[in-house]
């Protein structure tokens, strides 16, 4: 077995090790704090009990999309779903601003990011000005110590039509060939008083002879996760439970989970 394996099953148990209990009260949190803020009707119903993934045609994944956001797709919005996995999320974003989604609020844990999440819907519900939203973030318990919480707002949109949305990024450590393999791993380890992590050295590099990364866009409304398998051509898009979509893959051994204001109107 390669050494770095149980490292990523490691990391898988810490990702999902909430009791299930636990899991669902975080869950029900969040879709709680959902409710204050401006969020669009799920992209379809969740998978049935049981069920860990499902696979979608691209062609099928767009009407859904079509339909949940009451309008077509645009061309540039096709273009860029068809680069696959981080189109998936970039679509969902709809900000003309992240051509790739921003990483300057990723965190280690599943958990930790839905915290930030319902305390930055908290904080937009109140359609804030941008130095309003500033001083939020600064006095929120939840958020003390966190950075790039201001870069994070995209000010050129309405706080109307804003919500903080998860999705989830997993890749390989050695993002630098001169590390060594203790620096990579201890390169993204979250920072233990906030539970971020510092992605600014993350240069989208593979392992070699595998794939360089893979995202997972959340819907919250269903404990849902979506991704592909790859980029067109032969492209196929996955609604999973986080488990599967966590499962271990050789690809990678590091796996974040971010928070990003989409735009929802």
């Amino acid at each position: 077995m390669k050494k770095w394996l149980p490292r990523a099953l490691v990391a898988l148990f810490v990702l999902l090790g909430l009791p299930a209990g636990l899991a669902g009260t975080a869950h029900a949190a969040v879709v709680a704090h959902a409710a204050v803020a401006t969020s669009l009707p799920p992209i379809a119903p969740p998978l049935p009990r049981g069920v860990q993934s499902k696979s979608w045609s691209v062609p099928d994944y767009i009407a859904a999309w079509e339909k949940q956001h009451g309008r077509p797709m645009t061309a540039e919005e096709r273009y860029h779903l068809a680069r696959g996995c981080i189109g998936v999320t970039v679509v969902n974003l709809d900000r003309e601003d992240a051509p790739n989604p921003p990483l300057n609020l990723s965190f280690g844990t599943y958990q930790r990011a839905m915290e930030v999440q319902a305390a930055l819907n908290e904080i937009v519900a109140t359609r804030p000005s941008p130095r309003e939203y500033a001083e939020q973030v600064r006095k929120h318990p939840a958020l003390q110590g966190v950075q790039n919480l201001v870069r994070a707002f995209p000010t050129f949109i309405d706080p109307a039509n804003l919500h903080a949305a998860i999705f989830s990024k997993r890749f390989y450590s050695k993002q630098d060939p001169n590390w060594t393999d203790e620096q990579a791993a201890e390169m993204y380890r979250p920072n233990p008083r906030t539970g971020q992590v510092d992605m600014s050295t993350y240069r989208y590099r593979a392992r070699p002879g595998y794939v360089n990364f893979d995202y997972g866009w959340y819907d919250e409304q269903t404990n849902n996760w979506w991704h592909a398998n790859h980029a067109e051509p032969g492209m196929k898009v996955y609604q999973s439970t986080l488990r599967y979509y966590s499962r271990p893959l050789l690809d990678f051994d590091e796996q974040v989970f971010t928070v990003a204001f989409a735009r929802v109107a």
